[in-house]
């Protein structure tokens, strides 16, 4: 294995529009803090499809590959796309024989119908303005057999998460560029979050299990203790169904509908 190239983590966001995705977000390179969220994803996808050894997945929006070589521990094979190449170089370099970095659009997918086993798109579709075209690719490259962990952010949340400024998801395009202008950030607002109405009709073409009240359930089992608030242990889960439209994320499996 290479050297890794030297990373500045002084730095917890830049504004300004310059330079690529995990150039402006260096928390992609926290190996720990990926880690981490690699370990939730991994036990919802075991949860649901049992022993992961002998698939193929691809890792959508992979940018550093950190997440993607955690993922390669389970699966046969990681295939690890996204188009920030400054995040690629650095996955190239912590790559091993399992672990295949691709720069490509994930709106074009570099791969044949029908040949991955598992998909893990985790907080990636509202950094994507053609979602549709997305989802239509996932649905064509994955096996009538696969599966998809899709972990999507709510566009009604009270504050947004990358830009921590209160309801600037849930205004028009226009007002949302200029309450990011007056507030110091260079740059349009540049995610497309969804809600659950949205990303249901997004998602026509899967069938959906919500697994976000499974982990809210057990946070133990699904390595999410450090995500699940406290309060949580003074309240069912259960109870909070009829407000799944007002949580902040949610966690899904997807699997293709019968044609």
């Amino acid at each position: 294995m290479g050297r890794t190239p030297p990373v500045d983590l002084s730095i917890e966001r830049r504004w300004g529009p310059e330079g690529t995705f995990s150039e402006r977000f260096p928390i992609l390179f926290r190996q720990g803090e990926r880690n981490l969220k690699a370990e939730k994803v991994i036990r919802v996808l075991a949860d649901f499809a049992g022993d992961l050894s002998s698939f193929t997945c691809l890792d959508l929006g992979a940018s550093t590959c950190i997440m993607s070589r955690y993922f390669a521990e389970h699966f046969k094979t990681v295939l690890a796309l996204d188009n920030d190449k400054v995040g690629l170089a650095y996955g190239k370099q912590i790559a091993n024989s399992k672990l295949v970095p691709l720069c490509g659009d994930g709106t074009r997918l570099p791969l044949p119908d029908n040949s991955v086993d598992c998909i893990i798109c985790n907080q990636v579709y509202e950094h994507i303005e053609n979602q549709t075209g997305l989802v239509a690719e996932m649905y064509r490259v994955l096996k009538p057999s696969g599966c998809v962990y899709f972990g999507a952010g709510n566009r009604y949340v009270l504050v947004e998460a990358h830009y921590k400024l209160p309801f600037l998801s849930w205004l028009p395009r226009r007002p949302a560029n200029w309450y990011m202008h007056i507030t110091g950030r260079k740059m349009d607002y540049d995610v497309f979050l969804l809600s659950w109405r949205a990303l249901r009709k997004l998602l026509f073409r899967f069938e959906i299990r919500d697994y976000t009240f499974k982990v809210l359930e057990n946070p133990e089992k699904f390595s999410a203790t450090d995500v699940v608030p406290k309060w949580m242990k003074w309240i069912k889960p259960s109870l909070l169904k009829p407000f799944r439209t007002a949580l902040p994320a949610w966690i899904l499996v997807l699997t293709k509908k019968p044609v």
